[in-house]
């Protein structure tokens, strides 16, 4: 029996995505896509059929869009602050509180006003003068639990960490969602009354179809790219989990990522980057760089590439030639820096001394966030290129993409060699280096052009 989804990708040249074929009960639809020369998406369509059109100015912000399926037949024209503060989307127009988070919204006469807290968490959202009004409540980790209209319960969360939902309750019953190691999106979902499902997502994590234990589809939503719903078969099924993995908001029109609401109507975040600049898109409200289509924030956090290190695989202990003593000892538990405080002292010690002489017992590698889900690093056998971010710690610090591919290009992999016996010491953390200081020069090359 065929699945109840698939999707399949085709990539240009340049690795973005131009044409996707879904699969639903067996019914094929193919959308295409095409870009800009900034990478933005420009248009798509579904079977032929226009669902997206967009232009943008020469600072990368959307001026014009054309969205009929979800946003009306009328072309919408856009306006910024010259802090790139939404002003107007069409006849919406849009105003910010003092730190730059959405406070007012006005369509068509009805006035929505939003509450949102210093550390970006929403409060309330009111439509004026219609008695209806939305409350917030979080636990002490500013992560959502509880949702309210006019004071009424109307759903609750369960969160395993700062993006996976554990479980959800929706005014009448209890869902719980399982998980595969390493994925952000639950597989499968069991509700109180012991209905069991499958979810099925598409590339960016959007919930596509959900499917009872006999493979019948019993829900699909069909998305515009910027997240807008354009058909939902089953609205009655209330599941929170919407475009690229987001905790949906129906009511609003948001997707809730890790730190910011999402407007699926503008393609635009409500608040600002907390990572200002180093976010990587000079845009602070821009969501994926307006590559909704390759791109996502599961952290609503804007970014570029990043360098991350992970633990090093000891299958049998097989891994500690190249080391020094005191790391290798550690490893093997000769010294327990939990029951020795001298071996805790010389262990802190040892690792800012081995972070700075390249020796840390880590791996380090490099991961684009461009869409395309490349990564680049250094191991024994050469180039390593099929690593899974999930089981990395990342660095603050954003790279532009494009120049560190300009950086990778440029720089060779070399010999590997882990602490330099028997020839020139090249490890994984000394490639990441030296990448680093090609990315730096080539940044001082295009600053004076």
């Amino acid at each position: 029996m065929a699945a109840p989804y698939t999707c399949d990708v085709r990539r240009g040249p340049d690795g973005r995505i131009v044409e996707k074929t879904e699969t639903v009960r067996g019914r094929k639809s193919t959308w295409t896509y095409a870009y800009d020369g900034g990478g933005r998406l420009a248009e798509a369509k579904l079977d032929g059929r226009l669902i997206c059109q967009c232009w943008y100015d020469r600072e990368g912000r959307r001026v014009r869009d054309y969205l009929p399926a979800t946003a009306g037949a009328n072309y919408r024209d856009y306006q910024y602050t010259p802090d790139n503060r939404l002003m107007r989307a069409g006849g919406g127009q849009y105003s910010h509180d003092e730190r730059g988070f959405r406070s007012i919204w006005s369509d068509k006469g009805v006035y929505t006003l939003y509450e949102y807290s210093p550390d970006y968490r929403l409060l309330k959202a009111e439509e004026e003068d219609r008695d209806k009004a939305f409350t917030f409540a979080h636990d002490e980790d500013g992560q959502r639990v509880a949702k309210y209209r006019n004071g009424q319960l109307v759903e609750a969360y369960q969160w395993l960490d700062f993006v996976r939902l554990a479980a959800f309750y929706d005014g009448r019953h209890q869902y719980e969602f399982a998980y595969r190691d390493g994925e952000r999106t639950p597989f499968a979902m069991r509700r109180d009354d012991g209905t069991v499902a499958g979810l099925f997502y598409d590339q960016v994590g959007s919930l596509r179809v959900v499917a009872d234990v006999d493979d019948n589809v019993i829900k699909e939503v069909l998305y515009d790219p910027f997240g807008g719903i354009i058909e939902d078969t089953n609205p009655d099924l209330r599941l929170p989990i919407g475009f690229a993995g987001g905790l949906h908001d129906r009511d609003l029109g948001f997707a809730r990522f890790g730190w910011r609401d999402y407007d699926v109507r503008t393609g635009r975040w409500t608040a600002p980057d907390p990572l200002g600049d180093k976010g990587g898109d000079l845009d602070w409200y821009g969501y994926c760089l307006d590559d909704p289509v390759n791109g996502v924030d599961p952290m609503g956090l804007e970014g570029g590439f990043r360098f991350g290190k992970r633990e090093l695989d000891m299958p049998g202990g097989k891994l500690l030639r190249g080391f020094g003593p005191a790391q290798a000892a550690t490893a093997l538990g000769m010294l327990n820096p939990a029951t020795f405080p001298l071996a805790r002292q010389m262990m802190k010690g040892a690792k800012r001394l081995d972070d700075k002489n390249n020796v840390e017992l880590v791996h380090e590698q490099g991961f684009y966030e461009d869409g395309t889900g490349d990564n680049i690093g250094l191991g024994q056998d050469g180039k390593m290129d099929g690593e899974d971010i999930n089981r990395y710690k990342l660095e603050d610090k954003v790279y532009d993409d494009k120049r560190m591919r300009r950086a990778e290009t440029s720089t060779p992999l070399g010999k590997y060699n882990a602490c330099g016996i028997g020839g020139e010491k090249n490890n994984c953390q000394d490639y990441a280096d030296r990448l680093r200081d090609r990315y730096e020069l080539l940044n001082r090359g295009d600053k004076m052009r």
